[in-house]
């Protein structure tokens, strides 16, 4: 039995996506960063940084890029530097049609 649960839901034909309509744009909705990384497929990660509890997560050079203090995390929520080194929680997406699931 599968305890996965659709935390929200994005249409990627609405105007409020259009950042996600290109390899490597990203939004922020419900403290969750959602991006298209550069091959196309989409990502999600919390913005809650696990360095110092800052909300200041966002998705840079295909990575998920902490702006407080530099923290940089893969796309598997892997630490890829010292601040990072805590790990970042990601997110399962699903597509179906235009509309995006991010699942917890």
């Amino acid at each position: 039995l599968s305890s996965d649960r659709t935390l929200f839901t994005i249409d990627l034909a609405a105007a409020a996506a259009i950042s996600l309509k290109n390899n490597g744009g990203y939004l922020i909705k419900n403290n969750i960063v959602v991006a298209r990384n550069l091959a196309g497929n989409y990502v999600a990660a919390t913005v809650v940084c696990s360095h110092e509890q800052r909300k200041d997560v966002i998705f840079r050079n295909n990575e998920f890029y902490c702006t407080a203090h530099g923290a940089r995390f893969d796309l598997t929520g892997k630490g890829l530097n010292t601040d990072g080194r805590n790990g970042l929680k990601i997110y399962k997406t699903s597509l179906a049609g235009s509309i995006l699931s991010v699942i917890n």
